[in-house]
């Protein structure tokens, strides 16, 4: 087995996450307002009002990948917020309470947005930031929906995004730019669709990419999407894979199997995974999280096109819609097998998920495998029971490809 040499995008991409950061200071000693954004929340709204959008979520994956989770977290706990709190919210706050900073200290916001389309807890979380910084905060409120949106969720959201565009122009003193807010979502269009044929290069066999590369490469879509950063880096990405396929590069050039993994990583152990998984030729290809901002927006319908977008989140769906979305993605893939992570950071995504198992199982067929872990805290990480499931989960694996 070969296993592939490292993006070269990589060193691009940590000169850029440098750069991003170094904006958003720069910003704040310009007086251009930093403002938190949740990863759902329609950010070409925040760009075309002139803000710097920061996503403290991302922060707190930078954490979980430095592997300093557990000590982050513990600042927040000392302060009484409890374990079983979302890592990434324990390490944002964390970061505010603690005097040791690994990563570097959180940009602190002038303005919190938040959207709770994800879940209740970063409504929390940001709640509890615009008090601890003591600035103002603003929630979009998304009605779960179950199947199809109803006309009144549509029209309560969109009615929500017109009075975003009234406290924008009253924080700023600005009337908003309805054509910036064009040039803004076509740039996130542009971004979009380069990040959706990316991901779909892993469909081939073998392939030049797969779900672990996407979880490092994942950073511009969310943080940058709107900007011409974003466009800009994705061609290049796209571009090294093409290369990639024309020089016969791969991920692993004897591919044997295709995997789903469902939803976020384990952030410090991204690295462990895939070489688990690369051991036995098995390349995990797609999951829901890496193709959540794979979106279309309509330039003609800016605000109900955002509403779409923002709110239709699988994350804030029905069951039997999530359901379908993840065995539609494992058909689209023609994946062997399936990886069920049950997140005890991400609670509205592990609900359920052991009966998820078992209808995914009875509805394609496939081997599949569920472990529970925490996307960011490595107190919570059994190594040896993982690996013991692993080996039981090939062993189906193998005995059904034969």
């Amino acid at each position: 087995m070969v296993v592939s040499p490292s993006f070269k995008t990589t060193s691009l991409f940590k000169q850029m996450m440098a750069e991003y950061h170094e904006r958003g200071v720069a910003a704040k000693e310009k007086g251009i307002p930093v403002a938190w954004v949740t990863a759902t929340f329609p950010v070409e709204i925040i760009y075309a009002a002139g803000l710097f959008p920061y996503y403290p979520e991302n922060f707190g994956a930078r954490i979980a990948a430095k592997k300093v989770a557990d000590r982050i977290s513990a600042a927040a706990e000392e302060k009484g917020y409890f374990p079983d709190l979302c890592a990434y919210a324990r390490c944002g706050i964390g970061n505010a309470f603690s005097v040791e900073r690994p990563v570097g200290e959180v940009l602190k916001p002038d303005v919190v947005f938040c959207s709770n389309a994800q879940c209740g807890s970063l409504q929390k979380w940001f709640e509890a930031a615009g008090r601890y910084y003591q600035v103002p905060f603003f929630l979009i409120d998304t009605p779960l929906i179950e199947n199809t949106p109803t006309t009144l969720i549509k029209r309560y959201i969109v009615e929500q995004l017109h009075e975003l565009l009234d406290f924008l122009e009253l924080y700023t003193g600005n009337t908003f730019n309805f054509s910036r807010l064009a040039e803004v979502i076509s740039l996130s269009n542009e971004a979009c669709r380069l990040w959706n044929e990316i991901l779909n290069m892993a469909a081939l066999k073998p392939a030049p990419f797969g779900y672990f590369d996407a979880c490092y490469h994942l950073a511009p879509i969310v943080a940058w999407r709107g900007t011409k950063w974003a466009v800009d880096y994705y061609k290049e990405l796209k571009k090294e894979l093409e290369e990639r396929l024309d020089n016969n590069v791969y991920v692993i050039s004897d591919e044997r199997y295709k995997l789903y993994f469902d939803h976020i990583p384990v952030w410090p152990r991204l690295r462990w995974f895939s070489n688990l998984l690369m051991e036995r030729k098995a390349l995990a290809v797609a999951s829901q999280y890496t193709h959540s901002w794979a979106w279309r927006f309509d330039l003609n319908r800016p605000l109900e096109s955002l509403v779409k977008n923002y709110t239709e989140v699988f994350i804030n769906r029905g069951y039997e819609y999530r359901l379908q979305q993840k065995i539609i993605l494992m058909k689209e893939f023609k994946v062997d097998g399936f990886i069920l992570f049950s997140n005890r950071s991400c609670k509205p995504k592990a609900l359920g998920l052991y009966d998820k198992y078992q209808i995914i199982s009875d509805r394609t067929g496939l081997p599949g495998v569920i472990f529970e872990a925490d996307m960011s805290d490595e107190r919570y990480f059994d190594e040896e029971y993982i690996k013991k499931l692993f080996a039981e989960f090939f062993d189906r694996l193998e005995h059904n490809s034969n």
